[in-house]
């Protein structure tokens, strides 16, 4: 299998995954996110809704919405009634392309935790997140373009 042809594989993995609800393990995941493209700031522009890939609940945890370099709002919720927001327990955040496992991607900087995201791209409207606090341990989670 050529190199092209594993990747291509490893984004239709992926996609599947996501599409189907499967969960996978932190060591799973890993060696998938080292072989992805890194995401550019420019392209998380705007809002995505998420979801993990183990059984963690969330409440009613929607996605992450990217303004600017700036202003990010790293935590939406849904109130009862579909709305979006952004949840305010959360604060905000930054966006910045730092370097992690060689490769330097966008990276979520939050303003009042000890967490930086990680993005790595599947396809055009998908992309895996690598969550990574300090003192504990990482988690991976997916984020899909919404276009709404």
């Amino acid at each position: 299998m050529s190199e092209q042809e594993a990747a291509t594989s490893v984004h239709e993995q992926l996609a599947r995954m996501v599409e189907n609800g499967e969960h996978a393990t932190y060591q799973a995941l890993k060696g998938l996110f080292a072989e992805l493209e890194p995401t550019t700031n420019e392209f998380m522009f705007g809002q995505w809704r998420g979801g993990t890939f183990d059984d963690r609940d969330i409440g009613n945890f929607y996605g992450k919405r990217f303004n600017s370099e700036e202003h990010c709002e790293p935590m939406l919720r849904t109130k009862e009634d579909g709305t979006v927001f952004a949840w305010p327990d959360w604060g905000e955040a930054r966006l910045r392309e730092v370097g992690y496992g060689g490769k330097v991607q966008s990276t979520v900087i939050y303003d009042d935790r000890p967490l930086m995201d990680y993005f790595r791209k599947v396809n055009d409207d998908l992309v895996l997140g690598l969550g990574d606090w300090k003192g504990k341990a990482k988690s991976f989670f997916w984020l899909a373009r919404d276009k709404k």
